[in-house]
């Protein structure tokens, strides 16, 4: 053990010697009377020669009759090789990757098993990629080791390291460093680079995510292309790439392809997912904004419907622009009476259903009444935007039903159930929005009164079996 501990104090010293003359540890090892001493983890001569990565002590070893052997946790010289100090931004890189790459090379001549796993289920060259130490993979690629095992979620090597690269790549020399790994495990690591783990994702793909572009144009097999890393216009806007949104528009692509995986456009995913830069570069572009999916959607229905509810996933950081992206899609010529799904709404009517849009209701009613929208076109079922409104909008928060009548909503519209937007104001299970929106629906227009629906009921009829006393004395009022 006394031996065993001199070497290691000697290496140690070495690293620190600044100019002084280092200790022989050759001398050392061809001095000591056993070969096959060990420490208390069961190291072997092997794991200290590896640890430090010393080559020549490892050749000396296999050449004295030293079979390798596993430390008490099961791992072998080449795990402790991986435990080397390796500085991906030293000056002295490549020295170290020199001494890296020989030690390597010396423990599989010795007969150390590339494959073997420690006791925790780890190989000792999927952690070395995990610290890009590239020379490492060069020796076993040179030796003909596949390296394409799979860990946790299914993922290879490949998968890890550009998965993880989103933490990593602001360290100096990591993205280079990275990218000669990625490079050997491609050509040499017999890892097809179209394998997907268990949520169906490449290496390409999580390489996109972490915005390092070099390495996706590595992986696409245009490792030219740095601009776009490989990305389709969706991946771009998702990843909140402008550059790569920039040159994918340069380049003319069709912006209104539908991604077969995302089933929309790209218009449509930057208002999904809100990107307020990402619409106006994709409008300015030339981005259809009408352009409906095969279920009917539409841009503006991506922004209306999951916008809200999918905002801080894209670029926009102020909720404001979801109003702002509306206003840019009716630049840029909305057909604010489209019908934007396949209940035939309007945007404008799919604006009144909603109950919560971060409290941008008002706004965004107010952009499209402003633009001339058709205020009372009505669904496939017949309801207008006022009816869908008096249903359960909040008139004393958003004030939408005022606003529709201001605008001259029609107040008398019978929908095919045969009701009207008063009706739906006396079940509306808002009691306070019930009473305010049949005031301002008997101020307009108090012919509805006696109306009748398919169900045989009055106005009255409906206020009274929900319990809406105040819209019961509001209609006796009128009536008597």
């Amino acid at each position: 053990m006394n031996e065993f501990n001199q070497i290691i104090d000697a290496y140690q010293k070495n690293m620190f010697a600044q100019g002084q003359q280092p200790i022989n540890v050759s001398a050392l090892y061809q001095a000591l009377p056993d070969i096959n001493i060990k420490n208390d983890s069961e190291e072997s001569l092997y794991h200290v020669a590896a640890r430090f990565a010393d080559a020549q002590a490892v050749k000396f070893l296999k050449d004295a009759g030293l079979k390798p052997s596993t430390d008490k946790y099961g791992n072998t010289p080449l795990h402790a090789l991986t435990t080397t100090r390796y500085d991906f931004k030293s000056e002295q890189l490549e020295t170290k990757a020199a001494q890296i790459y020989d030690t390597a090379t010396a423990l599989l001549e010795a007969g150390v098993n590339a494959k073997k796993k420690n006791d925790s289920g780890k190989l000792a060259y999927y952690e070395a990629g995990l610290q890009y130490m590239y020379p490492f993979l060069q020796a076993m690629a040179d030796a003909g080791i596949k390296m394409n095992a799979t860990a946790d979620e299914g993922k290879n090597l490949l998968h890890t390291i550009c998965d993880k690269l989103v933490h990593r790549k602001d360290l100096p020399g990591a993205i280079e460093a990275a990218t000669k790994t990625a490079r050997i495990l491609l050509e040499k690591g017999g890892i097809d680079p179209k394998d997907k783990d268990i949520f169906e994702t490449t290496p390409l793909t999580y390489a996109q995510r972490s915005g390092v572009k070099e390495i996706a144009a590595l992986l696409s097999g245009n490792e030219a292309d740095t601009a776009t890393g490989g990305m389709t216009i969706h991946e771009a806007v998702l990843n909140r790439d402008v550059t790569a949104v920039e040159a994918i528009i340069k380049s003319g692509a069709d912006l209104d392809e539908m991604s077969d995986h995302y089933r929309r456009t790209a218009l449509m995913l930057a208002c999904e997912y809100p990107s307020a830069p990402m619409v106006e570069l994709l409008l300015n572009g030339g981005a259809n904004v009408n352009y409906r999916s095969g279920t009917g959607e539409t841009a503006a229905f991506c922004l209306i419907t999951k916008g809200i509810s999918n905002f801080g996933r894209g670029m926009s950081q102020d909720l404001k622009d979801i109003v702002s992206m509306l206003r840019s899609l009716i630049a840029k010529g909305l057909d604010m009476d489209a019908e934007v799904n396949h209940e035939g709404d309007t945007v404008l009517n799919l604006i009144c259903q909603a109950g919560y849009l971060a409290d941008l209701n008002t706004q965004l009613a107010e952009e499209m009444v402003e633009a001339g929208c058709n205020i009372n076109k009505p669904n496939l079922a017949g309801k207008t935007p006022l009816m869908s409104f008096a249903a359960r909008g909040n008139e004393a928060k958003y004030g939408i039903a005022e606003l529709l009548l201001d605008n001259n909503a029609d107040a008398t519209y019978v929908d095919k159930t045969g009701n009207t937007a008063l009706m739906y104001a006396a079940a509306n299970p808002d009691k306070a929005s019930a009473k305010t929106i049949t005031g301002l629906l008997l101020d307009a227009d108090t012919s509805t009164l006696e109306k009748v629906n398919n169900a045989g009921q009055t106005a009255m009829d409906i206020a009274v079996n929900n319990n809406n006393e105040a819209v019961v004395k509001q209609i006796l009022t009128v009536t008597e």
